[in-house]
Parts: C-alpha cells; sequence; structure tokens
C-alpha cells in the first residue's frame, strides 16, 4: 500500500527573522539606505518608534539626502478663499494617490486674527499674522508636513515692501529670509535685510540701491541661490544670496506696440525658473520660457496650445462683449511643474474660472483636477474670473 506523504512545510521562527534582521537595523548605513527610500508620511510614523530612530530621521543630513535621492515635486496646492473666508485654503492634488490636505486654515500658534500664507518655498511656507501693517506682523516660516515652525524676530518699524523665503533641499537644510524695506538715509531708496536659519537674527546687506516703486519686491521667486523681482515697466533685479549682490535680469523684449510687461507667470519648480508673457490673451497659443543657468537669457521651453481645452471649457474663449470691455484673459496659470527629473511629462496647472485643469505641455492631455471641498478645487469666485491666491505643497522632513 502506496503512503502519499505530506510536504514538509517550512516555517521561520520569529525569533530567526528577527535574528536575520537585527544586523541591517543595528548598521546605521544600511538602515539609512532603507530609510530614504520610504514615503515621508511613514517616515514621521517611524519617528516615534524609538530614540534612535527619531534621532537619524530627524537629521538635517537626512532630509538633505532624501532630498538628493528623492527630487522633491509638489504633491498639491494651496488656494486661498475669496473674501470673507480668506483664513481658509482650498487643496488640489497633483499626485496619483491622493492623500488629505495638511490643513484647512493655519493654526499652528494663536493669532487673534488668523494667520495667511505669504509665500511658499520648496516645502516650507513663510507665513504671518493677518492684522496689522507688514512691519508690525508676526512672521513665521512653517513646515506644514512635520507641524512644525519657527518665529521669526521682530523687524524693525519701517515700511517693508516684501519678504522672501530663500530654500533649496538639494543645497541644504538651511533657509533665508530677504526682507526688502526703505532706507532711512536716502529717500525713495531701499535697503536688504537677511535672517538666515543658520546664523540667526536680521542683518543688512547689499547696501542702499535704488529701483521703480512698480517693482514686485513682494512676489520674489527664488531659484538658482537668488531672489528674483519683475517689474511691468523697467529692468527686473536678481539678488545673488552667494554673493550678496544684486544683478539686473534679462528679460525677454516687450513686442513693438505694447509700453508695459504682460506677465502671465513667473514662478520656479523641478529646479528651473520659467516665464509666461501673454500680449494676446484672446489667443490660445503662448510660449513658456526658461531662464539660463548662468542668468544670461531666456528660452522657449515649450509652446502650449489650448485650443483642445477649449473644446471641453468654452468658457476659456472671451466673447466679443469680453473683448470689448475689456474682460480678459479668461483664465491663468497657476504653476508649471517641470517633472523631467523624475522621468514624467511636464504640465500646467490652469485656472478656468472655478475650475482646475492640468494640462501636459507636449502631449497636449489635460483632466479637471478635484479637491477636497467642492469637487473643483476651489471655492466660486461671486460668477466673473478672479484669480486666485495658490501655494504650492512639497512634502519635506526638513526642521525649521
Amino acid at each position: 500500500m502506496l503512503c502519499s506523504k505530506s510536504p514538509k512545510i517550512h516555517r521561520t521562527s520569529t525569533a530567526a527573522t528577527t535574528a536575520a534582521v537585527e544586523p541591517v537595523l543595528n548598521n546605521d548605513d544600511l538602515f539609512l539606505e532603507i530609510l530614504i527610500r520610504l514615503p515621508i508620511r511613514s517616515l514621521l510614523t517611524f519617528k516615534s518608534v524609538s530614540k534612535r530612530w527619531l534621532a537619524l530621521i530627524s537629521n538635517p543630513s537626512f532630509s538633505r539626502r532624501r532630498s538628493i535621492s528623492n527630487p522633491p515635486i509638489p504633491s498639491g496646492i494651496f488656494l486661498a478663499r475669496p473674501y470673507p473666508d480668506s483664513l481658509a485654503f482650498d487643496f488640489v492634488n497633483l499626485t496619483a494617490n491622493p492623500s488629505r490636505a495638511p490643513f484647512e486654515s493655519l493654526n499652528f500658534t494663536y493669532q487673534e486674527y488668523g494667520i495667511v500664507i505669504n509665500q511658499s518655498c520648496n516645502g516650507l511656507l513663510l507665513c504671518s499674522s493677518s492684522y496689522g501693517n507688514e512691519s508690525k506682523r508676526d512672521y513665521y516660516v512653517h513646515n506644514p508636513t512635520t507641524k512644525h515652525f519657527t518665529t521669526l524676530p521682530k523687524l524693525q518699524a519701517r515700511k517693508i515692501f516684501g519678504l522672501n523665503l530663500a530654500f533649496d533641499p538639494l543645497r541644504s537644510s538651511d533657509y533665508k529670509v530677504i526682507c526688502v524695506r526703505n532706507s532711512d538715509s536716502f529717500k525713495n531708496n531701499y535697503e536688504i535685510e537677511i535672517y538666515s536659519s543658520r546664523s540667526g537674527p536680521w542683518r543688512p546687506c547689499q547696501g542702499v540701491f535704488s529701483a521703480p516703486s512698480s517693482m514686485r519686491f513682494d512676489s520674489g521667486v527664488y531659484w538658482n541661490s537668488a531672489v528674483h523681482w519683475i517689474d511691468a515697466w523697467e529692468n527686473c533685479l536678481y539678488f545673488d544670496l552667494r554673493e550678496e549682490k544684486l544683478h539686473e535680469l534679462p528679460m525677454p523684449r516687450v513686442p513693438d506696440g505694447w509700453e508695459e510687461r504682460r506677465v502671465e507667470y513667473f514662478g520656479s519648480c523641478g529646479g528651473n525658473l520659467h516665464l509666461i508673457e501673454n500680449y494676446k490673451p484672446q489667443d490660445l497659443e503662448f510660449n513658456v520660457y526658461e531662464m539660463k543657468d548662468d542668468h544670461s537669457g531666456w528660452f522657449v521651453k515649450y509652446r502650449v496650445d489650448l485650443h483642445c481645452v477649449s473644446v471641453a471649457f468654452p468658457e476659456i474663449v472671451p466673447s466679443e462683449e469680453d473683448m470689448e470691455f475689456g474682460f480678459i484673459p479668461k483664465f491663468s496659470v497657476i504653476t508649471i511643474v517641470d517633472g523631467t527629473e523624475v522621468g514624467e511629462e511636464s504640465y500646467l496647472v490652469l485656472q478656468i474660472f472655478e475650475k482646475i485643469v492640468r494640462v501636459n505641455v507636449e502631449s497636449g492631455r489635460f483632466e479637471r483636477l478635484v479637491g477636497t471641498d467642492n469637487g473643483g478645487g476651489i471655492s466660486q469666485v461671486n460668477g466673473f474670473f478672479e484669480q486666485v491666491e495658490a501655494y504650492l505643497y512639497i512634502e519635506s522632513l526638513v526642521c525649521v
């Protein structure tokens, strides 16, 4: 009589598994190689495993190392709601796996009249109290991923024309805040003060300089170790943080027949500085310019055609009545996400009235993005086109 033998099942004991894993966990180099490949949300959870894990993950060098291995890309956009709910934010996901919004309103510290966002820069937010003139407000640098923040030292009681956040996780875990204010010594002139997370309090630099009163010092863009400011009428400027010197920023030539520059978008994402100018807003084609690394000039990176988008969203096309009364354009560019460093197609994010639309710049494919609250990603804007304030969200472990 034949007997069939049952197959042997090999079970690895818990003790054996632990013994195999322990050499990896106890070797910091091997363990860090595993950690840098994990999602940030998992790393935030793992901080509570042990003091050793907390120390490894919280180390500034780990944050920078992870940023180099995983180039930071935006995972969402905060959209400031219009008045009277202007202290609340809608959130638009940009990832394939949507997650919950990090916040709907900023409450990381108490402010009687609430907190507003002034700028976003590579994962950090420059925020302030919402009440009072600029020199009397409280200013903060906030990491919405870790929920940590720091309060900046008080500024002197002089007129402030703009504060700008400068942070590049690929270069350093430190950040700076650049303040442009009026000069005590010379009328209609400016001075620059810098706060550094490494060295501390505000300090003057550059000396007194002149600039047009129309220079947008409150809308500076940080890229390539410099803060860039544009002006519709005069020459534009950039402040090199390595040299701590001002330079003139070359710009494309304004077309004949136009007195002022018509900037549709000016921003940085994915390691590049981009510019869109639109002198015929009724047209649905425009160039996306990219700045050369040495600041020597711009070149056309993309040519965007929105005619296919207008078929699905006909409200993007101004009517004859709109054009007669100057109610153009009917859309705005919220951001340009450069995906080349991570092997993905670059895309624009557009606002078309209360809708948020993603448009791939090369293929022309587009889709409406869904927000967390109202299905459209933005609150109603009173039935007419009103551009919203938008702030990129990039997950970051950096300590502030």
